[in-house]
């Protein structure tokens, strides 16, 4: 028995003997007391105390606990009462913080809108830095869901001291504990959960509104070419300009890289070819990234310029314009004045926003000042350059369609591989081959088909050239195509077959859409109407990209391992770098299962066992043993104690979520296919228990040798 305090909420105090008093401390959790006790004579008083907002003390810690439940089980004399009790910490749910904060805060300020007005106290005991929400907030909720929404952003722990809240990186000693089987502990569990493996995951960065008009090239001065669009198209000669940037670009040279595929990359990405090209001969360094952003390339040189057009973009839609007066070159004075009139003239996702911030003798051009007479002229060496590939200053989008101008344009990648989620001519799922023939058109689209199915009007047969095809309820399609006509559609099928064309009576479409843009395409017809009405569910002339985006693949995505089981897609407002974002998608990957070892403590109550000192808390390190071949470092995740010393219950540790690398994965696929192929043997005799010396333990003395 152990007697525990009892407050009722009127402040009456008593105390009820107890018995089988278990506490579990457990790891990012309120911890728990649960016990049992008689209503006899003894817990007269106790008995009739049982009732919300109770508050039961644990006399060997002095921590508190509020009764959650009570269950009584009525036996021939008296009633037999099992409790259970949550820590008095749990009480932060009480409060609803209407208070909100939002973008970059520290760690301090989050816990002051946690705790203020409020009984709580907080401790920071780990130097944390500050964390950006972006445009998530953190506040409206509960207070217990504003403590795990700060431990998740900051990814940080904290334990508890009644209601005082202590914050730490990390909780718990290395080299404390150690556990061998049927030596200091009767038997080691596993459980090995499979069912929350993730392999593979695709993410987004910062979401910027790309406007719909980059068409519109300007080449005829400067400054109207850095007011123009970084998606911007100048009209050139395609075929010219590649053959030439092939012909001049160390990189390509270097690298051996496909211009068309790169060309494709590039407009891909939501950058404009022509200027990127430009850009990157005014440069010229085959050891660097594309644009020598970079002092090397990151990968291959087409994810390489998928990282470059990602960091244009964050750059160029940058809240603020920070001009880069200086350089290692040389430099000019700031100048309040230019900056205030450049950041209104040279708007988010134009040219001369990401020049003036990224390149020192952009700015000097435009400020009409040098800070190194040896340096060049980048934006008119990029006009120059556009010029020489037959650009000029365009004033509507690309591709005036006109009857059979569609189809003809898209029947040209009949063959193109299927690549899940690809949409360029090196690869394209069937949702990225309409938003490449779209874009192409100067129609603004993107993937996936339950976006596409909302760009225009339903429509039923006979199709036309130029309609998108989709099976599926509208809501949850799952394919589209493009008809070319009213019996022939093309589509990106599947891996097998790739991008084909065939009839449409071959497999009936459950309905198809119409965007009003391509139908007057299509018609030959001017594009440009103010006709108030919109085939889309939105009326704005803007389309959605990010800065950077990107696929982590697991090495257990192969298809030699686990193959690909995708998890959620990752998106943040925060992130504006490739590098960031795929730490990130790789964080968030599950590509283990949750592995969990629990033990029985045989000799708990000793100081020590078997001459093994152990030390158990939750958070604690340490290791597990056995002779089936357990060796394993792991972290203490849930500890249960019993208070009452004659209690006949054992007390638990379980060790949370081991985190086993492909090497393991590998070896039990090694030992697997070993197995496979040995003969049957006959049933051997099982191994004796392992004795404390039979195993090396690290850190760990016997008790007889500490005392000498």
């Amino acid at each position: 028995m152990l007697n525990l305090p009892i407050r009722s909420p009127a402040g009456k105090e008593a105390t009820v003997q107890a018995y089988n008093v278990a506490v579990t401390d457990t790891l990012k959790s309120f911890p728990t007391m649960n016990f049992s006790f008689i209503g006899d004579g003894a817990n007269e008083a106790a008995e009739k105390m049982i009732m919300p907002r109770v508050i039961i003390t644990d006399p060997t810690t002095g921590q508190q606990y509020r009764i959650a439940s009570s269950n009584p089980v009525p036996t021939a004399r008296f009633r037999v009462y099992a409790i259970t009790t949550i820590h008095i910490a749990h009480d932060l749910h009480d409060y609803y913080i209407e208070n909100t904060v939002t973008g970059s805060q520290s760690l301090k300020a989050c816990c002051d809108l946690l705790t203020g007005g409020t009984k709580f106290k907080y401790s920071i005991d780990d130097n944390i830095s500050d964390h950006d929400f972006g445009s998530d907030s953190l506040g409206n909720a509960h207070g217990d869901d504003i403590l795990s929404s700060i431990a998740s952003a900051f990814d940080i722990e904290y334990w508890f001291d009644n209601c005082t809240i202590h914050f730490a990186k990390e909780i718990g000693k290395k080299d404390s504990f150690v556990f061998i089987d049927r030596v200091n502990t009767s038997k080691i569990q596993v459980n090995e959960d499979y069912t929350t493996i993730t392999t593979a995951i695709k993410g987004t960065g910062k979401q910027i509104d790309v406007q719909n008009n980059g068409g519109n090239g300007n080449l005829d001065s400067v400054e109207g070419f850095a007011k123009s669009m970084i998606n911007a198209d100048f009209g050139v000669n395609k075929q010219q300009m590649c053959q030439d940037f092939a012909n001049r670009s160390q990189k390509v040279q270097a690298r051996g890289v496909d211009v068309n595929r790169l060309y494709d990359t590039v407009k891909n990405a939501g950058i404009s070819p022509e200027w990127f090209f430009a850009y990157e001969l005014q440069e010229q360094n085959s050891n660097m990234g594309w644009l020598n952003h970079w002092s090397y390339p990151h990968g291959d040189p087409y994810n390489d310029a998928v990282v470059v057009c990602n960091w244009i973009k964050s750059i160029a839609y940058s809240d603020t314009l920070n001009p880069a007066w200086s350089a290692a070159e040389g430099s000019i004075s700031p100048d309040p004045n230019l900056q205030s009139k450049w950041e209104q003239d040279y708007g988010k996702g134009t040219i001369g926003r990401l020049y003036l911030q990224a390149t020192a003798a952009a700015v000097w051009e435009l400020a009409g000042r040098s800070g190194n007479a040896s340096i060049g002229k980048p934006l008119a060496g990029c006009v120059s350059t556009i010029k020489g590939w037959g650009g000029h200053t365009v004033q509507a989008p690309s591709g005036s369609g006109g009857s059979g101008q569609i189809a003809a344009f898209a029947r040209q990648y009949a063959g193109v591989p299927y690549v899940w989620g690809g949409n360029s001519p090196s690869g394209w799922d069937c949702s990225g081959f309409i938003a490449y023939i779209y874009n192409h058109f100067g129609i603004p689209m993107h993937q996936p088909t339950t976006y596409e199915e909302y760009q225009g009007q339903v429509v039923g047969p006979p199709y036309q050239e130029g309609d998108m095809l989709f099976w599926g309820a509208r809501g949850r399609t799952y394919h589209v195509a493009l008809a070319l006509d009213s019996n022939t559609l093309e589509m990106a099928a599947n891996p097998e077959r790739g991008t084909v064309i065939q009839a449409i009576s071959a497999w009936p479409p459950d309905f198809a859409v119409r965007n009003s843009t391509m139908a007057t395409k299509v018609s030959g017809g001017d594009d440009s109407s103010d006709d108030s009405s919109s085939d889309t569910d939105t009326s704005s002339d803007t389309t959605t990209q990010y800065t950077c985006q990107g696929e982590y693949d697991s090495p257990m995505a192969a298809d030699d391992k686990w193959g690909k089981i995708w998890a959620d897609p990752f998106s943040s407002d925060t992130i504006t770098d490739q590098d960031t974002l795929m730490a990130a998608l790789k964080k968030q990957v599950h590509d283990y299962p949750d592995v969990q070892y629990t033990t029985d403590w045989i000799t708990f109550k000793d100081a020590f066992s078997h001459g093994i000192k152990n030390e158990i808390a939750v958070g604690n390190y340490g290791y597990l043993r056995d002779r089936y071949g357990i060796d394993v470092n792991v972290r203490i995740q849930s500890y249960t104690r019993y208070r009452d010393r004659y209690t006949t219950q054992t007390d638990t540790v379980t060790f949370g979520n081991k985190i086993f690398g492909i090497d393991e994965w590998n070896n039990r696929e090694n030992q697997a296919n070993a197995a496979l192929h040995k003969a049957p043997k006959k049933p051997e005799t099982v191994t004796p228990p392992v004795t404390f010396d039979d195993i090396q333990t690290i850190n760990v003395k016997k008790e007889s040798e500490e005392n000498g």
